[in-house]
């Protein structure tokens, strides 16, 4: 199951298409994300945007990182944000993708190794 946490619905759209056949879960937010993950079967991916409207997408990964269940759920950033390097390896994310710049390709190789 792959969750997917972005509050931009033609983003939601776009990842329905591309990402079609996959079991994708929706959050607008990421504290009902994170309200809905089982900790005993946690989500194979987390996609997460960092600029979310209310905790951003850093509030989100520092939450996920707090509870050792969800420390190694691999999380890809795809945002219009450029993460800091040492943010992402603070965190354990998988990969940073920029909206702006990313091909349909670059998801799909991302979403094949971890889901």
């Amino acid at each position: 199951m792959i969750f997917i946490i972005e509050d931009d619905l033609g983003w939601e759209s776009y990842y329905r298409r591309l990402l079609k056949g996959q079991d994708l879960r929706f959050f607008q937010d990421g504290v009902a994300a994170i309200d809905a993950m089982d900790f005993d079967e946690p989500p194979s991916l987390v996609i997460l945007d960092i600029l979310l409207t209310g905790p951003t997408g850093f509030a989100v990964l520092n939450e996920m990182r707090s509870y050792p269940e969800l420390m190694k759920v691999p999380v890809l950033i795809v945002s219009s944000v450029t993460l800091p390097t040492d943010v992402a390896e603070k965190y354990g994310v998988v990969a940073a993708l920029d909206k702006g710049a990313m091909k349909p390709e670059d998801l799909l190789e991302v979403v094949k190794q971890y889901a």
